[in-house]
């Protein structure tokens, strides 16, 4: 009886904390109770469908059907969620305004009141779903059957109680500040959502776990206890959570919440796609890692016609595998703008190899940069580099490398993508392409001192990564300025902290970048 009462409990409350917000969330909405018994009786007709098939879906649990089942119930109700708190935004102020005038808030055919009630159906589907199927299994391994329908009665009830508690707490928000709570508290509730649905599609195999636990809150809170289980569907509460929720997590807060804030303020809008835009970036970096990309340089979309530059580039790692340390690469390269579109520069290269005392001329490059759009003509600054590299020794391969860049600045920060399509040709040269990435993500301050992020990576054949193992890559902080001294005279430099993230990455990896314009 206790293990059935606590099970049914547990799902109960889960769907009444979701059907108490939002109904205080919609507090003012015309026709809204009717919509969400409406919607509560969906749920329960569905969850007596599934209690029918209950074989059937006690032998899809043995695969992946329940995690597909579960991942697109969550992300259904995330999207209703996230519509909801959308129009809401907008909304919001007349129905505060209105609030003790039921129904003239807003006019018929505006309200999002059946999205409420595909999210309340949703929610009893999938707690309704759940409680059958576990009740199921309690049954089937011999338990009273009297007994069981004790528990669930007691689990119904506790549950309901609990979900009334919050319900008539949150009432006690003055009206002026409901809609911001509550919204809030939908963010919360939409991104809490996502990432469960994420963790079911990695369980599935549709999604990477990206690392199997980042923390163990469990002796501090356990998910398992009631105020655990409270927070876990309230705002997405994981004592131990893997690194594919935590991204979905902070993604969907901050498109869900900026968007939000952006219905009612459109300047928000390029700031929080920027900032999904670089959590994303960060992500894609820092789970795909990578061989060091050479000369550790993201390059712009930019050209001043008639200017030449002399421009020293140099990196070297560290690393306690003495295999990692110590590896030096030199680049010196002189270069001019002959068009404003069109930029070419010379380069002779030396490494010194770890493990090695010897500095080796390796080779010479050709670089030619080109813009292809106008400045701040299009939503982005768009150009492509050119780049041919020449093996010093005839049994090394040569190599062709073709990179579109991409630039987008937001307001004071400046968002820049390089990726690099790589072919080598000549003496013992692969038929394959290698695809490289660089990117850049820098806050716009004085000329003279800028601060940033920066990642480089190669994650292998265009066609075929390579394993994570093999994989090497690098992500810091950098600083940037650029210093003239008059009007035709710039000193230029760049100094970066990159990170390895892998065992196969050195630790630590310096990077440093100065360019003399005249």
């Amino acid at each position: 009886m206790f293990s059935t009462a606590l099970i049914v409990f547990r799902e109960v409350i889960e769907a009444a904390l979701i059907i108490g917000l939002v109904l205080t969330a919609t507090r003012g909405v015309a026709n809204r109770n009717r919509y969400v018994l409406a919607g509560i009786g969906a749920g329960l007709l569905g969850a007596g469908v599934v209690a029918f098939f209950a074989d059937t879906l006690a032998q899809a649990a043995e695969g992946v059907g329940p995690e597909l089942f579960n991942a697109g119930v969550l992300l259904t109700a995330t999207a209703m969620l996230a519509w909801h708190n959308f129009w809401m935004a907008q909304h919001g102020r007349a129905l505060a305004a209105e609030m003790n005038a039921v129904g003239a808030a807003v006019s018929e055919g505006s309200r999002p009141v059946h999205v409420l009630a595909i999210v309340i159906a949703l929610a009893v589907l999938r707690e309704g779903a759940e409680v059958v199927l576990f009740v199921y299994g309690i049954a089937v391994s011999g338990t009273n059957t009297g007994a069981m329908m004790l528990g669930g009665l007691l689990g119904v009830v506790a549950g309901v109680a609990m979900g009334g508690a919050l319900y008539f707490g949150l009432l006690r928000i003055p009206t002026r500040h409901l809609f911001t709570v509550t919204s809030a508290l939908l963010v919360l509730l939409a991104a809490g959502m996502a990432a469960q649905a994420a963790a079911y599609l990695s369980q599935a195999g549709w999604l990477p776990v990206l690392s199997p636990m980042l923390w163990d809150s469990s002796a501090i809170l356990s998910q398992q206890s009631l105020p655990g289980e409270m927070l876990h569907t309230l705002v997405g509460y994981v004592d131990r959570p893997s690194g594919i929720q935590l991204v979905t997590y902070l993604l969907a807060v901050v498109l869900i919440g900026g968007l939000t804030l952006a219905s009612k303020k459109p300047a928000v809008l390029k700031p929080t796609l920027a900032a999904a835009g670089a959590l994303l970036v960060a992500v894609f970096t820092l789970f795909n890692p990578s061989p060091a990309h050479a000369g550790y340089k993201v390059y712009y979309p930019t050209i001043e016609k008639g200017e030449t530059e002399l421009e020293l580039r140099a990196h070297v790692t560290f690393d306690e595998d003495r295999r990692q340390r110590n590896e030096q690469q030199f680049k010196l390269g002189i270069g001019h703008g002959f068009t404003d579109w069109w930029f070419t520069e010379l380069y002779a290269e030396v490494e010194r190899e770890p493990e090695s005392s010897d500095y080796e001329l390796t080779g010479y490059e050709w670089e030619n940069l080109f813009r292809l759009t106008e400045p701040g003509k299009y939503w982005a600054d768009f150009g492509f580099l050119v780049e041919y590299s020449r093996a010093r020794e005839s049994s090394n391969p040569n190599k062709w490398e073709l990179t579109p860049i991409v630039q987008k600045q937001f307001g004071r920060q400046l968002a820049t993508v390089n990726l690099t399509f790589e072919h080598e040709t000549g003496r013992n040269a692969s038929d394959d392409w290698d695809l490289e990435y660089a990117w850049q993500y820098k806050w716009l301050g004085k000329p003279e001192l800028e601060f940033g992020l920066e990642g480089y990576g190669h994650l292998g054949e265009v066609t075929h990564w390579d394993n994570a193992g093999d994989q090497r890559h690098n992500l810091g902080p950098a600083m940037f300025g650029k210093i003239k001294t008059d009007s035709h005279h710039a000193w230029k430099y760049k100094l970066a902290v990159l990170f390895g993230v892998t065992a196969a990455t050195p630790a630590v990896t310096l990077a440093g970048q100065v360019e003399y314009e005249f």
